[in-house]
């Protein structure tokens, strides 16, 4: 089955490169290879991902929320899928160097997931000069040679218009991955400026470095637990929740446990959880209004 679609894939990514040509396109050689390429590098950078790795925390958060492994975990996916920061340091990351020039971030990134595809992004020192000069290197010099390849959104040319016409996930699709890659890439060099801080400082700021991940617990004790008042509340309004339980007429909430809520002592039914509450609880060290088991 996965073969008889690769190869219609490859039959329809054949037949539109042709169309293009026959129009007077500005046809780009071994466009579906190249779009194919691209899409195996920028893979891992899909947002979901860079969610599961939280490596869009920046600042004292890399202290206190993550422990060493996962910080080393952390840099080196960040190495693997941008091998060119493997030179970056804390001081060339804070004084802007690599937001300059051919260094810029955006070109950096650009160049590293076109070089392994049949059309890499060529630079000719001509070029090189006009990025030197430029304010805004990448989106004059750059960005037209990777829009040239991967097309402009909606359009029926470059990987978008293959993408679309052979109905690939947009998750997947060459168009939103390179822009999950650029904004990866940005993340990325925030989260490992603070990796390198806490290697060489141990700290963030004035935040220490933390050995193990921070781990969410909820707090009962007694500090925390309803005033008399509170419970006089909870007992009528659950009272009149049971009541009206028993009516089929009541509708099934789909809350679910920890998840907040906005009146003390609220009550309703679900499908998956029975009756839940509204009662103060401890999330993250903040007393706050949760949906609880009743």
């Amino acid at each position: 089955m996965r073969k008889s679609r690769s190869f219609k894939f490859l039959l329809l990514s054949a037949l539109l490169t042709a169309t293009l040509s026959a129009c007077g396109g500005n046809k780009v050689e071994n466009l579906a290879a190249t779009c194919e390429s691209l899409r195996t590098t920028m893979k891992p950078l899909e947002s979901i991902d860079l969610l599961s790795r939280k490596i869009y925390y920046d600042g004292d958060s890399i202290a206190s929320s993550f422990g060493d492994a996962t910080r080393v975990g952390n840099k080196s996916f960040i190495y693997s899928n941008f091998p060119f920061m493997q030179s970056y340091t804390i001081e060339s990351i804070e004084s802007g160097e690599y937001e300059k020039g051919i260094n810029n971030l955006q070109i950096q990134t650009a160049l590293h997931v076109f070089q392994s595809t049949p059309n890499p992004i060529v630079i000719t020192d001509e070029e090189k000069a006009s990025i030197n000069a430029s304010s805004d290197p990448y989106t004059e010099i750059i960005e037209p040679k990777v829009t040239r390849v991967i097309g402009e959104p909606y359009s029926d040319e470059g990987c978008v218009g293959l993408d679309s016409a052979n109905d690939v996930d947009y998750s997947y699709r060459v168009h939103d991955l390179y822009d999950d890659t650029q904004e990866a890439a940005e993340y990325s060099v925030n989260y490992l400026l603070g990796v390198l801080l806490c290697e060489r400082d141990g700290k963030i700021g004035d935040s220490k470095c933390e050995k193990k991940d921070f781990e969410y617990t909820y707090d009962y004790s007694q500090a925390t637990q309803p005033t008399d008042e509170e419970l006089a509340i909870l007992a009528e309004r659950e009272q009149t929740a049971q009541r009206e339980a028993l009516e089929p007429s009541v509708p099934t909430s789909n809350v679910t446990p920890f998840q907040l809520c906005g009146n003390l002592g609220d009550v309703v039914q679900t499908a998956n959880y029975g009756q839940l509450t509204c009662k103060y609880v401890v999330i993250n060290r903040i007393r706050t209004l949760a949906w609880m088991r009743s």
